[in-house]
């Protein structure tokens, strides 16, 4: 009992031991993790310095909810809890969020683990499968998305939940290991991985339902298994009470992706981008680059020999292996339905789910499905290490009468991966974008950094290290079969050898997949210096965001070929932002920006001067820009019409903005004209008006801005986002 609090150390302080390079500041994420993930913590963290809680956000894409956008993880409680700590600390920056997202790895360590001893497996195996398998590529390459990271971290504790609510006795228990976990997941800010998670969660309660699933497979002294009803309430009412307690936010969600670009029903070969074929699975297996990038599936050559060893001994070999052949058995089904999402051009099954669920509409890159294979690959490594150790102590079923069979069995599965590399680096005229432009500039900056005789052997990595690992393998499988060697004296010594090798095999690949060198940002190699870009320390943020009200976006011409692609530089940079990316942001908004920026995918500069003097004013991208327009109408047919009336009539209104932080803006209004105000930021279900206190509606100009009608004299005008004003209105009725 004294060795528990060292087990949880041991899996808490593991994912920051074994990826020590992020933590001592020699690595730092890269990809989407700055621009995407971390940028919308600072400049929440900002906000809540100066004693503001953002709901929206107007710096970015023309004006975006903060709230309903997935990626802020705006109502993820330990995404609170990483703010409370920065506020002690004093600051939030890409160091301190890269621990807050090594810290999901710790979750699932702990999740998992708790799942293994579930299952009566050793406390020693379960460590290292759990240990292992948070080495592998399918986790660690997640550290790129910190909020899909955090959702599958509460993967393994639903399962645990789920494997809780077989046996009488534990409605409490399995109800706080359903509801909370399901409330993290749904709320972790990864939406794909929610809607994974329930199809793993589904197919693994199903398995359950069979009474001799549960009595293999469960070992608790005077186990007691619930009735099918109660174990299916007790699943079903924690699960109804998460999705009840989130509901109001993915609701808003759902109904902000109507507005949303490239989200709004798309064409079914929108879920066809980054699909994988069977050919690109297997690899993933043996030879990660032949993989797209979401499908790297590689725990190591050393766990697939053994794994592989475990299936085929397992399910043709040995007989009395019920528990190990159910456990296959839940393996093999749920690869073979992940595969019908992962190849979704191929699928069975796919069109029939894309046709009958709209949210999956809006989903792509589906070969991120391979996730939910993790907690129970988790399990088949475990009982793999169980299984090679008695193979190597010749222990019941592995008898001195037939080890020379099981020999030749693991020859032959060491044989057979070697060719299948052979193919992958010779004949395979298989091109990886992902591996070439990221694994391989990696391993490029190790060898330039590294002594040359080392530096030579990291090259080695670039092609030849899966051979190379296997070779070794092989070498050690010899080692540790020979007579009176030292690894034999001890059960502890394989496992634990096995585990070092798989450890030395992952560290180089895990660490530097998708990673940039510390201080990447900072020595420019980006053309904005986004670590200094967006520090607020100084001032108010609501004070730059009043500031920035007189001041242009953009600039056209400075941004250049980057203005729709590159906008990512210019987000949340303390001033007003109208570009949008590509398949994101209000989709009447990039429809508009398009419409007088772009000419068949290209920025046009021809435009006739005057009219471009207009366009600029009016997306505040020249020296004179506001926000804040008065036109006598909203019906027009272009911006050009637009902006001359508002330039007719500036002699005949005063506007007086008394109060703005981003979320309300307040407008005293003189005017001498009936007519509409009309703020340039975009208009969202959850924006409400008031016209001298009272209710008002909401008018849009060119179907996306807001405005608001006026009459002659002094006006006072609000407008504040309230993105669940229906949700308080619905309660109020019943309440």
């Amino acid at each position: 009992m004294k060795l528990k609090p060292i087990r949880y150390f041991l899996l808490i302080l593991w994912p920051y031991f074994f990826l020590f390079p992020f933590v001592l500041k020699i690595l730092e994420p890269g990809n989407d993790f700055e621009l995407y993930y971390f940028v919308y913590k600072k400049y929440i963290f900002e906000f809540l310095k100066a004693g503001h809680i953002p709901f929206w956000s107007p710096v970015e894409m023309g004006g975006y909810s903060l709230v309903l956008n997935p990626l802020t993880q705006y109502f993820y409680p330990l995404a609170w809890l990483f703010y409370l700590i920065s506020f002690f600390i004093g600051e939030l920056t890409e160091y301190t969020f890269t621990i807050y997202t090594l810290s999901a790895l710790s979750i699932y360590n702990i999740g998992q683990y708790k799942l293994l001893r579930k299952f009566n497996i050793d406390y020693k195996i379960a460590l290292l499968s759990v240990l292992i398998t948070c080495e592998g590529l399918r986790l660690t390459e997640l550290i790129r998305f910190p909020n899909a990271l955090h959702a599958a971290a509460w993967f393994p504790w639903i399962l645990l939940g789920i494997t809780t609510a077989t046996t009488k006795g534990n409605f409490k228990k399995s109800f706080i290991l359903i509801f909370i976990p399901l409330i993290m997941l749904m709320t972790a800010g990864y939406p794909y991985f929610i809607f994974y998670g329930f199809m793993l969660f589904f197919i693994y309660f199903v398995f359950f339902l069979f009474e001799k699933n549960k009595k293999f497979l469960i070992f608790e002294e005077n186990i007691n298994f619930q009735s099918n009803v109660k174990y299916f309430l007790s699943c079903l009412f924690p699960a109804l009470l998460s999705m009840l307690v989130c509901s109001p936010w993915l609701i808003k969600i759902s109904e902000l992706m109507k507005y949303t670009r490239g989200r709004n029903n798309p064409d079914i070969t929108f879920s066809y981008i980054g699909s994988s074929n069977f050919i690109e699975q297997l690899g993933s297996w043996f030879y990660p680059p032949f993989s797209v990038a979401e499908g790297w599936y590689y725990f190591g050559i050393t766990i697939s020999v053994l794994v592989i060893f475990f299936i085929l001994t397992n399910l043709f070999f040995l007989k009395d292996q019920k528990k190990n052949k159910l456990l296959i058995f839940l393996f093999i089904i749920i690869i073979l339905i992940n595969y019908q999402f992962v190849n979704p051009k191929e699928s069975l099954i796919f069109e029939f789910f894309w046709n009958n669920i709209e949210i999956i509409q809006n989903f792509r890159f589906w070969e991120r499905t391979t996730i939910i294979l993790v907690p129970i690959y988790s399990i088949i490594i475990a009982l793999s290490l169980i299984n090679f150790n008695k193979y190597i102590y010749g222990y019941p079923p592995y008898s001195k009468n037939n080890r020379s069979k099981f020999n030749k069995i693991i020859y032959l599965i060491i044989f057979s991966i070697f060719l299948i590399q052979f193919y992958f680096i010779f004949y395979s005229n298989y091109e990886n974008i992902f591996w070439d432009s990221w694994q391989l500039k990696r391993i490029d900056f190790i060898e330039n950094i590294l002594p040359k005789p080392i530096g030579f052997f990291a090259g080695l990595y670039k092609n030849f290290i899966y051979p190379l690992t296997l070779l070794f393998f092989l070498i050690f499988y010899f080692f540790i079969r020979s007579k009176n060697n030292i690894f034999l004296r001890s059960e502890k010594t394989v496992l634990i050898t096995v585990f070092l090798f798989s450890s030395l095999e992952l560290f180089f690949l895990s660490n530097i997949q998708w990673a940039i060198p510390y201080g990447y940002y900072d020595r420019g190699y980006k053309k904005l210096n986004l670590s200094k870009n967006y520090n607020m320390h100084n001032k108010n943020p609501m004070e730059d965001l009043n500031n920035a009200f007189n001041k242009k976006s953009v600039s056209l011409e400075k941004s250049g070929s980057e203005i729709h692609q590159g906008n990512t530089y210019y987000r949340h940079n303390k001033s007003f932002n109208i570009n949008y990316i590509g398949n994101w942001g209000m989709k009447n908004h990039t429809l508009l920006f398009d419409k007088y920026f772009y000419e068949n995918g290209k920025i046009k500069f021809h435009i006739n001067p005057e009219n471009k003097k207009k366009v600029l004013h009016f997306f505040a991208m020249d020296k004179q820009a506001k926000r804040i327009f008065f036109t006598e109408s909203i019906k027009y047919k272009n911006i050009y019409e637009f902006v001359e009336n508002s330039m007719f009539n500036q002699n005949n209104v005063l506007i007086e903005r008394i109060y703005y932080n981003g979320d309300k803006i307040v407008l005293k209004v003189n005017s001498n004209k009936n007519g509409w105000i009309s703020f340039i930021d975009n208009w969202d279900p959850g924006w409400v008006a008031k016209l001298n206190n009272n209710i008002t509606k909401i008018d849009k100009v060119f179907d996306t801005y807001k405005s608001v009608k006026i009459e002659k004299g002094q006006s006072i005008i609000e407008m504040e986002y309230l993105p669940f004003s229906s949700t308080y209105k619905l309660f109020n009725i019943f309440f």
